[in-house]
């Protein structure tokens, strides 16, 4: 079994590398663990947000 290279738009992360994990939604090393920490990737994240203000702009 072979590992996934990671991909072209990975940005460097401002964590320490023991705050790193993978992103919930799409697998991407994201600041998981630790102060300030989110289970979603930045991109994931606007994805979810952009998702909440269309459904709530419908309402």
């Amino acid at each position: 079994m072979t590992t996934p290279a990671p991909s072209a738009s990975t940005v460097p992360l401002s964590c320490p590398p023991k705050e790193v994990g993978r992103c919930a939604a799409c697998q991407q090393p994201c600041h998981r663990y630790g102060h300030g920490a989110n289970p979603l990737c930045t991109q994931c994240r606007a994805k979810v947000d952009a998702g909440r203000t269309k459904a709530s702009a419908a309402t």
